[in-house]
């Protein structure tokens, strides 16, 4: 055998291991036809490892109705979810029906694998709408339907047909699939540090590091769409949130790991200063905030987050990007970017930070807070001009 051929029959593909979640019998939809939803999962299975790359099969599929019997150690609730926590992708196809559970006061299997692929990486789940049942609802589906409504998962038009949804399914994993292998290479820069730019600034003091984070942080935002600088303040930005006010973002970095005190003093309680911060009135008179993004060339923790804020009793928020906090009574807000060790890794925190702005739903809750920041910044510039203190 040739050279090249044996080395090609001794190489393997790790496939990616993608889990269909739904109900597994036909059903009826809301206009009495029926909907061959065993078959679609079937056919959807078959597709999926039917797909090659370069003629290598790269996809595994894990439906429950095909796999062989398992070990009696687990019952089928431990297996599915255990599929669903280790599958790269997961694709949920919603009928309405939350699925079978021990008890009525339980949730759903269905349910409980949204949940558990949504906790192991929701940039792993899709979710297809499908015809909802003409079953009766009862409170598992009830449950099922306000997760899905409190996620506000972007899901795609509803599918009427299999068609529909065998098309869609296709799109969707395909998206998955590109959008895993850009935040896998993202991921995988961690082995550079040593390398490249992470090094040369790896090689600056703390007030370099700081000066190159904080200008990569402010030209991430400045790319955004309807962001502006502030005059004579290089590390503030104007966003112009759409039908709202300029929301000012004040840009800092922490040089070294953040439990390093000499560089985190280096950033101390920004918002101390927010009085100094905010454009006076009659400059911007609408500008809500100001919202610190504070980079951070290590990891942050929710703890780290706390301390630097001053104190525990706030909403903490631990995602991709790292630590978000917001204080539900000053209203202060702090964005702590993780990893950001060179200008690749710091614009990407920014744009993830972004990102999960739009899928939480919280971007309209930051504007809110960040109004109410400013009109309590408002009373104590008023409060400190009629005083005469600076």
């Amino acid at each position: 055998m040739p050279i090249s051929q044996a080395w090609e029959a001794e190489m393997p593909v790790d496939k990616i291991r993608v889990m269909i979640s739904s109900r597994c019998k036909d059903y009826k939809g809301p206009d009495g036809k029926l909907f061959k939803l065993a078959k679609l999962r079937k056919d959807l299975k078959q597709e999926i490892e039917d797909t090659k790359l370069f003629g290598e099969a790269i996809f595994e599929c894990f439906i429950n109705e095909e796999e062989p019997a398992k070990s009696a150690a687990l019952d089928l609730w431990d297996v599915c979810l255990k599929e669903a926590r280790r599958a790269q992708i997961v694709i949920a196809l919603y009928n309405g029906s939350a699925g079978w559970s021990k008890s009525p006061a339980d949730v759903g299997i269905c349910h409980a694998e949204l949940m558990a692929g949504l906790q192991s990486g929701r940039e792993r789940v899709r979710v297809i709408q499908l015809p909802l049942s003409s079953a009766k609802s009862i409170r598992r589906d009830e449950r099922f339907a306000e997760l899905l409504a409190q996620e506000a998962l972007f899901s795609g038009a509803p599918v009427e047909t299999e068609d529909q949804a065998l098309a869609l399914a296709r799109q969707s994993l395909g998206q998955a699939v590109a959008a895993l292998v850009r935040g896998g290479s993202a991921v995988l820069s961690k082995d550079s540090y040593a390398l490249g730019e992470a090094l040369a600034w790896s090689r600056l003091s703390f007030s370099g590091r700081k000066a190159a984070m904080e200008a990569s942080c402010s030209a991430a935002l400045l790319d955004r769409t309807a962001a502006r600088p502030v005059v004579d303040s290089p590390n503030q930005v104007l966003l112009r949130e759409e039908g709202a006010a300029d929301l000012l973002i004040c840009v800092h970095a922490i040089p070294a790991a953040t439990s390093t005190a000499a560089a985190r003093e280096m950033v101390g309680r920004p918002f101390l200063a927010d009085h100094l911060q905010l454009p006076s009135a009659e400059a911007l008179p609408d500008a809500a905030g100001p919202v610190h993004l504070i980079a951070c060339h290590r990891t942050a923790t929710e703890k780290q987050a706390t301390d630097l804020l001053g104190f525990p009793d706030a909403t903490v928020v631990s995602t991709g990007f790292g630590v978000y906090v917001a204080d539900p009574v000053q209203r202060i807000q702090l964005v702590l970017l993780a990893n950001c060790r060179d200008d690749g890794s710091t614009r990407y925190a920014v744009q993830r930070f972004f990102d999960w702005l739009d899928r939480s739903g919280q971007r309209d809750l930051l504007l809110q807070h960040a109004q109410a920041r400013a009109r309590i910044v408002r009373s104590i510039q008023a409060e400190a001009e009629s005083s005469g203190e600076p």
